[in-house]
């Protein structure tokens, strides 16, 4: 249904300040107001006075010799509105849908839709008011109702995921997001409860309604590593822009998942005055090249009972650089010959990080390793690379120790020996 616009000799706009007596303005004030002419204008002013006063009666009859004017419809309808029973809520609809930019028809909606307890109309009516009339009453009337009708419930909600209770924040957060489905912090709790209960699909279709930006992605990476699909959360987290902690967080998974090219990658992205970034590239790096090793190596690492020749293995593969060094003759040994690890087993006797038998000019590659003798390889190994040597336990002082006990692990060796390398770097 359209309303008429009385054309000829209009006077000029009235413009007033909001009433503070209703909870509504007047009907001739504020932006997308029709224009009038003298006698409406003379009409819709006296009527809204008499409204203001609570003459219904008067109101309605200046409304009526107003005109059919959209403000004159309006005042009959704030009329109706104050009368109490049925609020005409209908037909305030149908005039807002008439004349979009009026936002004294927005913001009476919203009065009387409150009224009835209607708060998905009430909100809506009221943000609309609210960017038509900006504002500071009709700012704060939107925002009290978001805090009302959104934000509690939202800060209930969290209190009910908190206390291990997903469906009831659920249930909470239900007419929030009826009211505002784009409210951000309620949509992420919907999200957290869902993933609480193991109910990862519905959580992505939640996201899936706000737009795509680095804070949803980065929820929808939590989604995905929540669900145990580690893969797609590194890559939801690798493909976000401009976001360094959303790096580091797909590095974190590379590294978890032993992809070190692809922590790599990661960590030689962010910012180069990221804190830690150069050490963290350094620790890729390192386990990146133990994770090309050749089979020895590989079978030296994750030894379960080291052996001497296995413990030169760990040494230098895990600290490269022993190679580059210079140090002593080594003599012929006849019993590393024919190993794999020939190359590793001169280079830890080259440095004095091992020794061998002086007589028979043997190693004994497949002799236990003992803890003694891989505290004092690990003591010289960091002497000769410039760094801290570890303080092992012995089961005197106090402070923090390196534990190393039987039986040697090459896990164990290999975790020491990295971790005084990987510090180089910090």
């Amino acid at each position: 249904m359209g309303f008429l616009v009385v054309a000829g000799a209009c006077a000029p706009s009235t413009v007033s300040k909001p009433s503070s007596r209703l909870g509504f303005p007047a009907p001739d004030t504020g932006p997308g107001h029709p224009k009038l002419d003298r006698t409406a204008q003379r009409h819709i002013e006296e009527g809204w006075k008499a409204l203001q006063r609570g003459d219904l009666g008067t109101a309605e009859a200046r409304a009526g010799q107003a005109g059919p004017t959209p403000a004159a419809r309006l005042l009959e309808l704030q009329a109706k509105t104050v009368e109490g029973g049925q609020t005409p809520l209908a037909d305030l609809q149908q005039l807002v849908d008439a004349e979009p930019q009026y936002a004294a028809a927005w913001l009476t909606l919203s009065f009387a839709a409150e009224q009835e307890n209607r708060q998905g109309t009430a909100y809506a009516a009221a943000k609309r008011g609210a960017e038509l009339w900006p504002v500071q009453q009709w700012a704060e009337r939107a925002a009290d109702l978001h805090t009302r009708w959104v934000d509690d419930r939202v800060d209930a909600a969290r209190k009910e995921l908190a206390a291990g209770s997903p469906n009831e924040a659920l249930s909470i957060l239900a007419p929030a997001l009826a009211i505002d489905p784009e409210s951000r912090d309620a949509v992420f709790l919907e999200v957290d409860s869902l993933v609480a209960l193991g109910e990862f699909d519905k959580a992505d279709d939640a996201l899936a309604a706000l737009p795509q930006d680095s804070e949803v992605l980065r929820r929808e990476g939590g989604v995905a590593e929540a669900r145990g699909d580690l893969n797609a959360a590194m890559k939801i987290y690798a493909s976000i822009e401009d976001d360094p902690e959303a790096l580091v967080l797909a590095a974190a998974i590379a590294e978890e998942q032993g992809a070190w090219q692809q922590a790599m990658n990661c960590y030689a992205a962010l910012p180069e005055d990221w804190p830690d970034r150069d050490l963290r590239l350094r620790r890729a790096k390192l386990r990146w090249r133990l994770s090309v090793m050749p089979a020895y190596v590989q079978q030296a690492m994750s030894s379960d009972l080291l052996e001497r020749g296995q413990l030169a293995v760990v040494l230098v593969a895990a600290a490269p650089e022993l190679e580059t060094l210079p140090g002593g003759r080594v003599p012929l040994l006849s019993d590393v010959m024919d190993v794999p690890s020939q190359r590793e087993i001169l280079t830890a006797v080259r440095l004095g990080l091992l020794d061998v038998d002086p007589v028979e000019h043997r190693f004994h590659p497949t002799q236990p390793a003992t803890i003694e003798e891989t505290r004092e390889a690990i003591t010289k190994l960091a002497q000769l690379l410039g760094l801290a040597a570890p303080h092992f336990c012995d089961g005197t002082g106090t402070g923090p120790c390196t534990t190393l006990d039987a039986p040697l692990r090459g896990d164990t060796v290999a975790g020491i020996v990295l971790n005084l390398v990987e510090r180089e770097g910090g």
